[in-house]
């Protein structure tokens, strides 16, 4: 579609004047949606995109139960935790399998999620954005931080062609060629909704959360991984977090950057509220014997929420909101080190106690 300097399509987005064979194409709501996304440091270190970007994608397909403290919980990932001083890569899963993850997530959800087959290169990406746009189906793409792919446009050329990008750390933006090139080089993977299915019954829904929530405790499946000691899981990980952290002979550099900016702590440990909001709501809909121990068990996750604020108190945000080099300094004080891994290990007593209060609610709900 051509037309003089300025001229805009009926979505508001800019096009170039060129050649007839120009295309443009956008989903206005996913834009939209994108543009609410977390950007200040604070917040975006507290969200797990990637939960956020599966949230937008069922809420814009019409999923009734897919605000993102629901995919948040239903991955798993509101109460796991994984340690490992240096690398964070090791940390960005759901504790599960993907498959137990995706089905867990459609069954609750009431939609498929599906991956579109292409062939690795950039020209054959674009085919595969370009025609589920053309569907009304925005893609999640995998990044360090997850995307959206909200739109596209070309002119005619090669070269020409640009994805309109949300999520990540920026808001939606047109990515060149060459920039959305070299991301379908480095990553490539992407996904979105699927066909609509069957939701399972809520009882259900509780009883397969609860059950994860207390498996990734006691023996997270990424354990079971070739993952490099001294990576460590679920209650075993706070245990060793608090250790490391009170133990002064370790100065700030044997934890990376991530650890000391907040952000491996916060994208796992941000979702105890959440998870607490949720088994208080999974009351309801289990068993009358175990609403004692699932209120247990939520209180117990709140008051693990409040451990971790102390944390954050004296080495995350909460001590200084200046960025996160400033914030690295605290990991030399020896004070702000020590009260640090008290809060910690407060907020394992009060984990271990949660999942122990799990179990005996799973015990009344199989019975």
């Amino acid at each position: 579609m051509g037309g003089p300097a300025g001229h805009r399509t009926a979505t508001g987005h800019p096009v170039r004047r060129n050649a007839s064979a120009s295309y443009s194409r956008v989903i206005e709501q996913a834009v939209e949606a994108c543009r609410r996304f977390p950007l200040d440091e604070p917040d975006l270190a507290q969200t797990v995109i990637a939960c956020l970007c599966r949230s937008t994608l069922l809420k814009l397909a019409g999923a009734s139960r897919a605000e993102y403290e629901d995919i948040l919980v239903l991955s798993g990932r509101a109460t796991a935790f994984a340690y490992h001083p240096i690398r964070p890569d090791l940390l960005d899963q759901a504790p599960d399998d993907p498959e137990a993850v995706e089905a867990r997530i459609s069954a609750a959800t009431g939609y498929a999620w599906e991956t579109p087959a292409h062939d690795g290169t950039s020209d054959d990406a674009w085919r595969v954005i370009r025609a589920s746009i053309d569907e009304g189906k925005p893609i999640q793409a995998q990044w360090t931080d997850d995307l959206i792919f909200c739109g596209c446009r070309d002119d005619g050329t090669a070269e020409g062609r640009e994805v309109l990008v949300g999520g990540g750390w920026d808001p939606p933006t047109w990515w060149t060629w060459d920039r959305f090139d070299k991301w379908a080089a480095e990553f490539g993977a992407m996904a979105r909704v699927g066909a609509k299915l069957d939701v399972a019954p809520r009882h259900e829904t509780a009883s397969a959360v609860l059950d994860a929530m207390a498996r990734a405790a006691e023996s997270d499946s990424r354990a079971q991984k070739a993952d490099p000691s001294p990576t460590a899981y679920g209650l075993a990980g706070i245990r060793a977090f608090a250790r490391d952290l009170g133990d002064l002979s370790l100065r700030p550099d044997h934890w990376g950057g991530c650890w000391l900016s907040g952000y491996c702590v916060y994208r796992q440990v941000s979702g105890r509220a959440a998870a607490a909001r949720f088994i208080r709501a999974a009351i309801s809909d289990c068993v009358p014997a175990a609403a004692p121990a699932l209120e247990a068990a939520a209180s117990s996750f709140e008051r693990a929420a409040e451990a971790w604020a102390g944390w954050d108190a004296e080495l995350g945000f909460g001590a200084t909101r200046s960025g996160s080099v400033e914030q690295r300094s605290l990991w030399y004080s020896a004070a702000n080190r020590r009260q640090a891994s008290f809060c910690v290990q407060r907020a394992l007593e009060h984990e271990t106690e949660a999942v122990r209060q799990l179990k005996q609610a799973l015990r009344f709900i199989r019975s």
